[in-house]
Formats: structure tokens, sequence, C-alpha cells
């Protein structure tokens, strides 16, 4: 089994993240024996643009240094889009790297909630 670090996005940086530098306050605390980050956005309600623009080029530098990957859990329907929409606008300022978005659902009806929108 994995040894995963769990960080509550909320707990971290509020429900409401809205600073560029909150991004790197989520990977400051990661331990050295960890396989796997998972960034908990549950109760998290609304990210600012800088805040994902910043969150999608930590999470690619922590990748790129720590060789771990981070992985993205209860994302609401408005945090999903605001992240889906800086990916697509990088202009290359990161290095060219194809990074697919990986959600994990815990259940069926968590599964259902997301495909739905409901």
């Amino acid at each position: 089994m994995r040894s995963s670090t769990v960080i509550v996005v909320k707990d971290k940086v509020g429900s409401n993240p809205n600073y560029r530098n909150s991004a790197d306050v989520l990977f400051a605390s990661v331990p050295a024996y960890t396989e796997e980050v998972v960034l908990d956005f549950s109760g998290v309600e609304f990210i600012s643009r800088g805040f994902a623009d910043e969150l999608h080029k930590a999470r690619i530098r922590f990748q790129d240094e720590r060789n771990l990957p981070v992985v993205l859990e209860q994302l609401n329907e408005e945090v999903q889009h605001m992240l889906s929409a800086v990916a697509r606008t990088q202009n290359g300022s990161t290095p060219l790297r194809v990074d697919i978005p990986v959600i994990r659902v815990n259940s069926v009806d968590e599964l259902d909630r997301m495909l739905l929108g409901c």
C-alpha cells in the first residue's frame, strides 16, 4: 500500500484561496518518506485564477523535483473549471509536460454526482 500524505486544502489556506503564495504553502510540509501527495479540496468553495495558476506550476515543479504523484480529490465543479482553464492557458513558461489531471472518487455515488453535475 502506498504511503500517502493527505493535505486538506481548506485547513491550510481556507475555503477561498486567493493568493498565489498559498499554493506553495500546500507543498511546504510534505514529509520525505511519502510516496504520494493527495490534495483534498473538501470544503473549498472557490479558488482564484492566480491561486489556480500557481497551484498548477507548483504541482508540476513538486512532481519534477520529488518524482511523486500529486492527486486532487473532492473538487467541486467551480474549482475543476478554474484548474482546467488555467491548465489550457499555460504558454510554455513551464517545461513541456503532459499533465493529465487525476481526480479520485471514493464511491459510485460520488462518481455519479461528478459526471452528472448534481
